[in-house]
C-alpha cells in the first residue's frame, strides 16, 4: 500500500506467544495480527514495550518478534514496569519501585531486543517525581543516561499527572533540559501534550509549535477526552474525544518521514484495522473534529 505517512500499532513483549499461539483475547496486543498487517503493508512498523522477565523466556519472544521480519520500535520499560530514571528508587502509584539490579537487567534487555531486532530508536521515559524534587530528579536522569548510554534512546514527553503521579519531562523545555546534549532525538506523543497544556494552561498550539525545533524521531497518538489533564488512549474519532486534530495532522502532513505510532489499548483487531482507516482518512481529507 502505497502512503505518503509513516503509521505503526504496538504491543507488549509480555503477551507474544512463543507456543505459536495467538494471543488471548480479542485486544489489539495480539502479535500475529500485527504480523499480518505489517506483511499486507497495512502498517510500516511495530512497536515493542519491553516487559521485563526471566532471560530464557525473553529471549523466546524476542526469537519469535525476529521471525516476522518487521521494522521494530522499541519502548522501554517505564515507571509501570519499576524503572523510573529520574527516581530509580521511588514507589509509583503502580507500586512497581525497581532496585538497581532489576533496573540494569530491563535495560539490558531492552538493548539486546533493540540489537537483536535492529531496532532504529528505543523509546524512554524520564518518569514520575516529586515536583519539590525536580532538580534532583534532571540530576538524576542525567546520572542513568551516562549510565546507560545508547545513541539510539529518543525520550518521549509524558503528561503532567495521572493519578497520583507527577511525571518529569512534559513540555519541550523539559524534554531539552533532559536530553541536555546526551541524547539529540525525542518522541512527541500528542496525547501528552494535550494534558499537560491542559494542566499547566498553556496553548496547545504554542507548546506543540515548540517541538519544531527538535529532532523528532517518533510520533505518538491517540486521542483523549475534551479538556482532559488524564491520558486516556482514546481512538481517533471517538465522542467523547477532543484532541486538535487540525493541529495533529497539520504537524503530521509537514513531516511525513517520521513515523507515527497509534497508541490503542486493549481494543478488537477489526478496531485496530478500523483506526488505520480513520487515520488515513483524517490524513488526506483534512481533520474533521470529533463528533459530540
Amino acid at each position: 500500500m502505497v502512503r505518503q505517512y509513516l503509521i505503526g500499532l504496538g504491543l507488549g513483549s509480555d503477551v507474544i506467544r512463543i507456543d505459536g499461539g495467538a494471543a488471548p483475547g480479542t485486544h489489539s496486543t495480539a502479535f500475529p495480527f500485527l504480523s499480518e498487517l505489517y506483511a499486507r503493508g497495512d502498517i510500516d512498523h511495530i512497536q515493542v514495550l519491553i516487559i521485563p522477565e526471566p532471560g530464557a523466556t525473553f529471549k523466546k519472544r524476542l526469537e519469535v518478534l525476529a521471525s516476522a521480519g518487521a521494522l521494530i520500535i522499541i519502548h522501554a520499560p517505564h515507571h509501570g514496569q519499576g524503572v523510573n530514571p529520574c527516581a530509580p528508587d521511588a514507589c509509583p502509584a503502580s507500586g512497581r519501585a525497581g532496585n538497581r539490579e532489576m533496573i540494569e537487567e530491563a535495560m539490558a534487555q531492552t538493548f539486546e531486543a533493540a540489537d537483536t531486532l535492529q531496532s532504529p530508536s528505543i523509546v524512554i521515559h524520564a518518569g514520575t517525581c516529586d515536583p519539590a524534587q525536580k532538580e534532583k530528579g534532571v540530576e538524576t536522569f542525567h546520572e542513568f543516561l551516562d549510565t546507560f548510554s545508547d545513541p539510539r534512546l529518543i525520550l518521549e514527553n509524558l503528561p503532567s499527572v495521572y493519578g497520583s503521579d507527577r511525571f518529569l519531562g512534559t513540555t519541550a523545555d523539559e524534554v531539552l533540559l533532559l536530553a541536555a546534549g546526551r541524547m539529540s532525538g525525542y518522541c512527541l506523543d500528542f496525547a501528552h501534550l494535550y494534558c499537560t497544556a491542559n494542566h499547566l494552561h498553556l496553548s496547545y498550539q504554542e507548546e506543540l509549535a515548540k517541538f519544531d525545533s527538535l529532532d523528532v524521531r517518533l510520533h505518538h497518538l491517540s486521542n483523549t477526552r475534551q479538556g482532559s489533564v488524564t491520558d486516556s488512549h482514546l481512538t481517533l474519532d471517538h465522542p467523547d474525544g477532543g484532541l486538535d486534530m487540525d493541529l495533529v495532522f497539520g504537524r503530521i502532513r509537514n513531516h511525513p518521514q517520521i513515523h507515527t505510532s497509534l497508541e490503542l489499548k486493549d481494543v478488537a483487531p477489526e478496531i485496530c484495522a478500523a483506526q488505520l482507516r480513520v487515520f488515513d482518512r483524517l490524513f488526506r481529507q483534512g481533520t474533521p473534529r470529533s463528533h459530540h
